[in-house]
This record gives C-alpha cells, structure tokens and sequence, in this order.
C-alpha cells in the first residue's frame, strides 16, 4: 500500500518554498571530482549477477540537490545528469560509484563530498528569486567532447567542452571556447568568448573522452557505432 499522501506539500530545502513533486530535484550546488571515482552502470536491471558485465564512466562533479539529497552528474547524451537517472534501457541502469584507488564500490555519494558542498552551500547562501544568473562555473575535468553534425552523422565535428555554468534556476550548460571571439590567450573562465555548446543549431550530444579519442585514432569499433548511430535516426 501506498505510504504517499496526496495532499503532502514538499518544501525546498534551500527557499523554504513549496516545491511542485513532479519536478526534478534542482541542482544547487556543483562540486568537482578530482580523484578518479567512477559511475557503474549495466545494461540490465537490478542487482549485477556474477558474470554480469558492468560499465564505467568518470564522474565529472557531486551535487547537493534542492531535496537535500547528494548525487554524481555525468555528460550523458546531450546533457548532463544526475547518475541515479540511469534507469532505463536505452541509459543503462545504475548500479552505485565505484573509488578505483581503493578497489571499492558504494551506493551512496561519499561522505567527504557531501561536507564540501553542505559546506559551499552554507557560505554562499543566495536568496532565491526570479532572477537567473551564474552561480559558479567550473572547468570540465574529464575530457568531454560536444559533437555537432548538420546532416546525422555523415560529417560532423567534435569540440572539447570548456567549462560548465551552473545556473540559479538549477540549469547547467556545457561552454565551449569560440576561437573567433578570443581576445587573449589562455582563455579563462568567465570569458566573452565562452558560448554555450547545446545553443548550437547542429549541436548533436556529448562523448566521453575514451570516445572521443577513439574516434579521433579512427578505431574500428567506435566508428561501427558511429554507423549505427545513422541507420538508428
């Protein structure tokens, strides 16, 4: 039996505002991930049997979320999302993070992670209105790439992802440099020559960096999914 009240309110935790259920949590604060811990995923739901093959993919920032609950956000397709939404077949299903260095898997956000942004959030406490602007941006630090393609794939091209711009109304854009509006190098964060990747009109989705390379040393494997990509539009 159902435990959901229907008339039950929920309270941002941050605005101390009603929040609508049906909406997504909103990301409220971005922490980046700098020591190599990694999303499992598999292609079939529940837990992995023995002999079940699992994938990994790095994750690129920790997230304090407007519910007060913590999650990984990893470049997926053509956006960046919370792990934990890897729940369907065309996704993958979410199967907990994994810390290579010491060899251990865990269902949760580690604790370390979930201090540092309570922590952030408590310092950069902002009121909540109807104005959006950039609460923090940060560097991609794992080798995302944009793809762009006008014509499904036959030609296309591919940019590294800059930096990420998270937004106070919880939006977070990946930003790429357009070199025709560099006035100095290096670029830095906050520049004018900073535009967002997903405002292209041939923007495409994103790919790892272990793809991107593959695609770049023209390997086999990854070109033939390159191919099924087209016939599958």
């Amino acid at each position: 039996m159902s435990t959901v009240i229907p008339s039950a309110k929920v309270i941002d935790l941050f605005s101390g505002r009603e929040r609508k259920t049906q909406d997504h949590p909103k990301v409220m604060r971005l922490a980046p991930e700098l020591d190599g811990f990694e999303v499992l995923y598999s292609n079939e739901h529940g837990h992995p049997k023995i002999g079940q093959e699992l994938f990994s993919v790095s994750i690129l920032f920790w997230a304090l979320l407007d519910d007060g609950s913590f999650a990984g956000m990893i470049p997926w397709f053509d956006e960046l999302i919370i792990c934990s939404d890897l729940n369907c077949p065309n996704r993958g299903f979410f199967q907990g993070y994994y810390d290579p260095g010491l060899d251990q898997t865990m269902p949760q956000v580690p604790e370390h992670k979930c201090i540092e942004l309570i922590c952030a959030a408590d310092y950069f406490d902002f009121e909540d209105d109807d104005t959006v602007f950039v609460v923090q941006e940060l560097l991609d630090t794992c080798g995302s790439h944009a793809v762009f393609t006008a014509d499904n794939f036959d030609n296309f091209s591919m940019t590294e992802v800059f930096s990420w711009r998270l937004y106070s109304d919880g939006t977070v854009q990946a930003m790429m440099v357009d070199v025709a509006q560099v006035e100095r190098w290096p670029v830095l964060i906050g520049d004018d020559c900073l535009v967002a990747c997903d405002e292209a009109e041939d923007f495409a989705n994103f790919f790892q960096y272990r793809v991107a390379i593959n695609i770049k040393e023209l390997d086999e494997d990854t070109m033939a999914v390159l191919d099924q990509l087209k016939s599958d539009s």
